[in-house]
């Protein structure tokens, strides 16, 4: 099947770019699968014109793929690819976590419709430190967990039912099970709130290689239990849904060291105002130099040598995979 060869595989040099069978290999793709393949693109580089990626785009699907969005962190990049693109696609907004998200929210770069992704390793709860709580806002060192008749560190929602005592913040939880059972969390809004006043269609990812099988048992089991918020389900681009073997963590890997905390005294209005400005504009710059992949690799939390290729059961099934 045809491939764009990089420049550093040996075979580069003696494979002929002038020729193509993209559109000849696509309708036996079709073939196969009884119906056209249909891709979303990840866009990597800031070197390309968003011109450019838009001829693309166009020149994919004039050879029989179907392009159904792009995605970006960049999203001034991704608004131009689609004002340049000749038919209409889905622009795909990603962010490192749903803090990132909210800011992106008060920042009005985030539009009312708009598809939008972020890190779900970003909302499990851990204690927060001394400085978390001054610049979250989350200042409580008790709260009553969601359901539950007991006190407990931390202001996470606990569920009996997820493994190793693994909680989520509170601002991912829908707002109905808030006013049900009666939760005082010690936040002003919820990812809720930002769902219904932007009318969002929510995904979550997670980094593959560094979630654990019980992780993703409790994230799949919270994006099921709340379609109202995660319209779109989790993306999981690992092998037949199931986790490796061997690998502890929340998914969150590096993007930790770049996605900001959720505001807890923070809400959407009507005319909403930048949140920590100063962070804002210096985050945003970076992600337009192309720096956050330096940024992400600075702090490397290393490689686990003894993760094999033993696969452990832990198969997800969102509501919807995209």
């Amino acid at each position: 099947i045809f491939l764009c060869l990089g420049m550093e595989d040996k075979n580069s040099l003696r494979a002929d770019h002038g020729k193509s069978c993209m559109a000849e290999y696509a309708n036996k793709i079709k073939q196969i699968l009884g119906q056209p393949l249909r891709l979303v693109l990840d866009m990597k580089s800031r070197r390309v014109p968003p011109r450019v990626w838009a001829r693309l785009i166009d020149n994919l699907r004039s050879r029989g793929l179907g392009v159904d969005g792009v995605g970006s962190f960049d999203y001034d990049e991704l608004r131009l690819i689609g004002s340049y693109s000749s038919t209409s696609i889905d622009q795909i907004l990603f962010f490192h976590s749903a803090g990132d998200l909210q800011r992106a929210c008060h920042a009005k770069q985030v539009k009312h419709g708009d598809i939008v992704y972020f890190n779900a390793g970003s909302m499990f709860w851990k204690k927060p430190g001394l400085i978390e709580s001054a610049t979250t806002g989350c200042n409580c060192t008790h709260a009553t967990f969601i359901g539950e008749d007991i006190q407990s560190e931390g202001n996470g929602h606990a569920d009996r039912s997820l493994p190793n005592q693994l909680y989520f913040e509170p601002f991912a939880y829908p707002l109905e099970k808030k006013a049900m059972h009666g939760y005082i969390a010690p936040c002003r809004s919820t990812l809720h709130d930002y769902q219904k006043h932007f009318n969002l269609r929510i995904g979550v990812y997670v980094q593959e290689f560094s979630v654990g099988p019980d992780e993703i048992d409790a994230i799949a089991k919270l994006i099921n239990e709340n379609p109202s918020i995660y319209n779109l389900g989790l993306a999981w681009g690992g092998i037949n849904g199931k986790a490796i073997g061997g690998v502890t963590g929340d998914g969150y890997w590096n993007q930790r060291f770049m996605g900001r905390k959720w505001d807890f005294n923070a809400a959407p209005t009507d005319s909403m105002q930048l949140l920590n400005p100063e962070d804002h504009r210096m985050v945003q710059k970076a992600f337009q130099a192309a720096a956050w992949a330096q940024v992400g690799t600075v702090f490397d939390v290393g490689h686990d040598e003894n993760v094999g290729p033993t696969l452990k059961g832990a198969v997800c099934h969102p509501n919807q995979m995209n």
